[in-house]
């Protein structure tokens, strides 16, 4: 009888021994910093992962330069899940090479700082490069809300030939012609070339602009000579505001001369949302994905080892890194949304709105969260211009009365049942 008990206790033993010496599913995650502050190796462990549901190891890749061919260094040292991107420059060119390596690596990319993370138009099909920041065509519709919450409701458009200006054109022009509000585009200029010359195309053009409020879409570079053309024509001074993507800022830290005070951009929150956070979040992302997968399928992709690997090296069975594009479409931390939209920006993005204050500052004057506009100013505060000694003080406020004949009172607008914004006063009348 004993001897039946211990055959089964050695039985028993065979079976639940190995499943509690079972390790979890491991994944490594690969962090490249270039030109930024430094980042301490605990402050890039996610927070809160379940217990024992994955065994996550971070590798971290300091360098003074910010080639993104870095990637293949890393990987040469170690086999990835997933890539991190962070730098300290404006360099958009950054974003399109790491686009790149992530199509010929199958590695899932996220540029979460500088350059990385800054707008870059078509993306290629099979890239699963994600950025930390607002598609194109979120942050056109957030001009246009800066501007509808301050009245300026003529406008006119000012591109280079940057990718993306199309569809930033397209969108403005297509969500003014379905607006209630009553916009009024008077010009759209495209700049060929940037040339300084006052017989340059470039230069005519601009002297078509006329409105008081102008839309520039273009790069950092490109943006220090339209200024300047700009100034030249006289369309820098008290009379007009310059409102510019993230794009045009590029890094808030080095503004070009030329800039005129008062500009107004919008901008990916660099003080709410820091450095370190966004390494974190984005350590979390390929972390939450690979966690949605082991428990979908039972098993995490292979990891990458080379830039130059093949389909063929793969184990019989296994799926590259990029299978975790689709589970890091949609995650959640700690009650905050880092989902990412279809081209691979963030779904809610950490928008502000700062303007180049009086002191050659980025001041935040603004927030868009959640689909809202909160603004600091209630009344857009007059900045001194480029090029200004003295504040411009040659304005006028006239205050009337509602009696004939100082003051003609409109019609309510047919369509909104309302008066209409920035125009006269207006009365509805009630038949008794």
């Amino acid at each position: 009888m004993m001897g039946v008990v211990g055959w089964m206790f050695l039985l028993l033993s065979q079976i639940v021994v190995p499943v509690r010496s079972q390790k979890p599913a491991g994944i490594s995650v690969g962090v490249i910093l270039g030109q930024t502050r430094p980042v301490g190796d605990q402050e890039m462990q996610p927070p809160h992962l379940p217990d024992n549901a994955l065994d996550l190891s971070v590798v971290t890749l300091r360098i003074n330069q910010t080639d993104p061919k870095s990637v293949c260094e890393l990987l040469s040292r170690t086999r990835l899940h997933g890539l991190v991107f962070a730098d300290g420059t404006d360099q958009e060119a950054i974003a399109q090479i790491l686009d790149f390596l992530s199509v010929e690596t199958q590695l899932p990319v996220l540029g979460v700082h500088g350059g990385s993370s800054m707008i870059m138009a078509d993306k290629d099909e099979k890239s699963t490069f994600f950025q930390f920041g607002a598609a194109l065509q979120q942050e056109a519709l957030l001009m246009l809300s800066i501007m509808e919450e301050y009245d300026w409701h003529v406008f006119s458009i000012v591109t280079s030939k940057f990718p993306g200006y199309q569809d930033f054109i397209s969108t403005l022009k297509v969500t003014v012609d379905h607006s209630f509000v009553r916009w009024d585009l008077q010009s759209v200029v495209t700049l060929d070339a940037v040339d300084i010359d006052q017989n340059s195309k470039s230069h005519i053009a601009l002297k078509r602009i006329q409105s008081p409020v102008i839309l520039l879409y273009c790069s950092k570079d490109e943006a220090a000579y339209i200024m300047e053309e700009a100034w030249s024509l006289g369309l820098t001074g008290a009379g007009y505001i310059w409102i510019v993507s993230s794009l045009t800022t590029g890094n808030p830290d080095y503004t070009p001369e030329m800039f005129p005070l008062g500009m107004i951009s919008v901008s990916y929150d660099e003080w709410e949302y820091p450095l370190e956070t966004r390494v974190r979040d984005g350590v979390g992302i390929i972390a939450s994905a690979a966690i949605s997968m082991l428990q979908e399928k039972g098993e995490v992709p292979e990891a990458q080892g080379s830039c130059f690997s093949q389909a063929s090296d793969r184990s019989p069975g296994k799926v590259p890194p990029s299978a975790l594009r689709r589970h890091m479409m949609h995650v959640w931390n700690e009650g905050r949304d880092l989902s990412f939209t279809p081209d691979g920006y963030q779904a809610n993005p950490k928008l502000v709105v700062i303007v180049l204050n009086s002191e050659r500052e980025w001041e935040k004057m603004g927030r868009w969260e959640n689909g809202t506009l909160s603004l600091m100013f209630p009344v857009w505060p007059r900045y001194n211009s480029f090029g200004d000694e003295d504040a411009d003080e040659n304005h006028l406020s006239i205050v009337t009365l509602e009696e004939k004949p100082f003051v003609i009172v409109d019609n309510v607008d047919i369509l909104t049942g309302t008066c209409t914004r920035n125009s006269v006063p207006c009365r509805k009348h009630i038949k008794e």
